[in-house]
């Protein structure tokens, strides 16, 4: 069950070949006429097979299954391994890698007055980091995994009430891992905000939340309705504005987010005793892109491994 990878927080400030333009401008030339049909015939096929689709019956049964997901997902713990690396002007790694690894484990609380709530979370306890039990005085701590014990789990985008904040269309059929996939494309209505404050014990560290100003793709199995794949990324640039503590002489007050790319992937994960098998995340990735703070450029790349289930007299079972 991943968090909503969100932006990392960082603010210590740090400061191939090209073909040949005639070439370049030449293939274009020839390869136009075709790139052009092949464009159109792409277009009016996905506007045939879209008015075949039941949009909303496709997700309210996607709705109905991460429903499912978070209600039997509740019992279930997993290890988080996260690296996050810096990267250069030319996107290879900076420096070295920190490494988080952190238990996760599903909140999801329905009740008689509220049967589907519009989110679960996750919750994470950080273990080690860089192989080491965390340190309260690392000033290094200024990431995701490390500052944030609790998080919107991605999937709540599927839910009833949140379904109502995003625009949904038909993105076309895949495969994906050998599985037939109906893809939904969707983006937020509301127009992106921002939420900046300084971390409490850490001078050195900026924390901040966008809300809206993303869209994406979902890979469905065309069977099963679970969620195969995640896609996100920004709709466009995002202005974040600086603390007024954080602001420095002849330092620009604003950082600009430029990318934020996210994709998570889904696979199924078997439990015995009693036996049970459930469609779980098992990686993801972010590429961020953020002009101006202390790590303009980070990749960060997370597995999900050793699924543990809770059942009746406090019993763990391991996924098998």
């Amino acid at each position: 069950m991943p968090p909503a990878e969100g932006p990392e927080r960082r603010c210590r400030p740090r400061v191939g070949r090209q073909r040949s333009r005639w070439a370049a401008c030449a293939t274009f030339v020839m390869a136009l006429g075709v790139c052009v049909s092949a464009s159109f015939d792409t277009i009016q096929d996905l506007r045939q097979r879209a008015a075949l689709i039941d949009l909303e019956g496709v997700l309210e049964r996607a709705g109905a299954r991460v429903t499912e997901y978070f209600a039997r997902a509740q019992s279930i713990m997993c290890l988080e391994k996260v690296s996050l690396q810096k990267l250069n002007f030319g996107y290879s790694s900076e420096g070295p890698a920190r490494f988080v690894e952190s238990e996760l484990r599903l909140s999801w609380e329905p009740s008689p007055e509220d049967p589907t709530p519009k989110e679960a979370r996750t919750l994470r306890q950080v273990l080690r980091v860089n192989g080491h039990p965390p340190r309260k005085k690392d000033w290094d701590n200024c990431t995701t995994p490390e500052q944030q014990n609790s998080e919107v789990q991605p999937l709540s985008i599927l839910l009833p009430e949140s379904r109502v904040e995003l625009t949904f269309a038909y993105g076309g059929r895949a495969v994906v891992d050998g599985r037939d996939a109906v893809i939904v494309t969707y983006r937020e209505k509301v127009k992106p905000t921002v939420d900046v404050s300084l971390v409490e014990d850490n001078e050195n560290c900026i924390s901040f939340d966008i809300d809206g100003g993303t869209q994406g793709r979902i890979w469905l199995d065309a069977e099963t309705m679970d969620v195969l794949r995640l896609d996100r990324s920004l709709t466009g640039l995002i202005e974040i504005p600086l603390p007024r503590k954080a602001q420095r002489i002849g330092v620009n007050h604003r950082w600009t987010m430029e990318r934020w790319d996210s994709s998570i992937r889904f696979k199924p994960v078997r439990f015995d005793d009693p036996n049970e098998t459930l469609i779980l995340p098992v990686e993801s990735s972010t590429l961020q892109i953020t002009r101006g703070s202390g790590t303009p450029r980070l990749r960060t790349t997370t597995k999900y491994t050793a699924y543990r289930r809770f059942i009746t007299g406090g019993r763990v079972v391991p996924q098998q």
